[in-house]
């Protein structure tokens, strides 16, 4: 559709309109787009605007924590796909382990079109609630065997952040994670174990007195900043698992009067909005597309298109900004 459009010379809403049949479209408009839409090679979803019995479509969305940025840049990317295709999102949110499988159950008994899942590390119960379902399931920011999934290398990250130190010529690098919990959460501990690769693939050791792990939280990764950054040899550099906990270091050294980044090298992940108004050196790792990508996957799946399993994964990068130089540098 955003071919579609820059062909056209107009926005993705209008496109949209012309695609959905919607009467506020001039008739010139409407042949220009067509016209593009044949030009450009775009294939038109069949839309599902109403399900069994006329009944409106809907998409479940499972989430947990949907407060959460990443988990809200995410979302942002499955409503902007689907609605335009007119699809309205229902979303199942869960805040504690033992919620998980109510909003299963519910999500499967409901009159879904489809459901994506973001984020939830499922059970073998749960995942054959899903395989039994009467509409398609897709995974986001996970990988599940015989679901089609969007997500990335989360080990790859966490290697290409501490490389990016390390490369710098830093070797006290401390880690700032999470812990194995009860929602099962992987994603740090693959970034932790990429941060290790970073480690034996440079030829040097990782102190394991710098490895700290807390709640996902600011104030959690402040305080292990502070403990990280008052030891007697301090860290010059450390590698947070997500922005947020990134902000929480930053203001650990603002605390202690460590300057960012001329005394600690600071780099996060998840490249949020906020990261990029903060000048966070960080992991990107494209939230929004990722929603997008999942939608579309279960659009294909609704309309009976596409491989069943498919499991897509999307690069990541580091961003660099202010936060990250080499250590003993100026900041000119």
């Amino acid at each position: 559709m955003s071919e579609v459009a820059r062909h056209a010379g107009v926005g993705i809403g209008t496109v949209s309109r012309v695609i959905n049949e919607q009467p506020n479209v001039s008739a010139a408009m409407r042949k220009r787009v067509r016209e593009s839409i044949e030009a450009v090679g775009y294939h038109v979803p069949r839309r599902r605007r109403t399900g069994q019995a006329g009944r409106a479509a809907y998409v479940g969305v499972l989430t947990v924590f949907f407060d959460e940025p990443s988990v809200y840049e995410r979302c942002k990317g499955i409503i902007g796909h689907l609605q335009p295709l007119g699809y309205e999102v229902v979303i199942y949110n869960t805040v504690a382990p033992q919620q998980i499988r109510s909003q299963v159950e519910a999500m499967a008994s409901h009159p879904l079109d489809g459901a994506i899942v973001i984020s939830a590390q499922l059970d073998d119960e749960e995942v054959r609630i899903l395989r039994a379902a009467p509409f398609p399931v897709v995974m986001v920011d996970a990988f599940c065997e015989g679901f089609r999934s969007v997500g990335i290398d989360d080990r790859h990250g966490g290697e290409i952040a501490a490389r990016h130190l390390l490369d710098m010529g830093h070797s006290r690098i401390g880690f700032v994670g999470e812990p194995m919990d009860q929602f099962g959460f992987v994603a740090s501990s693959e970034r932790e174990r990429g941060f290790r690769d970073a480690h034996r693939k440079s030829g040097v050791a990782v102190d394991e007195e710098l490895i700290r792990h807390g709640a996902h939280i600011r104030s959690a990764a402040k305080h292990l900043a502070i403990d990280l950054l008052s030891n007697t040899d301090p860290v010059t550099a450390i590698v947070a698992t997500s922005d947020v906990q990134a902000i929480g270091v930053m203001e650990a050294a603002a605390e202690l009067g460590v300057k960012v980044p001329e005394q600690l090298s600071v780099i996060g992940y998840d490249d949020l909005e906020v990261a990029a108004m903060m000048g966070i050196t960080t992991v990107r790792q494209q939230l929004e597309l990722s929603g997008q990508r999942g939608a579309a996957h279960l659009v294909e799946a609704i309309n009976g298109d596409g491989t069943h399993g498919t499991q897509e994964r999307i690069d990541v990068e580091v961003i660099v900004r202010n936060t990250t130089r080499p250590p003993g540098s100026r900041v000119s």
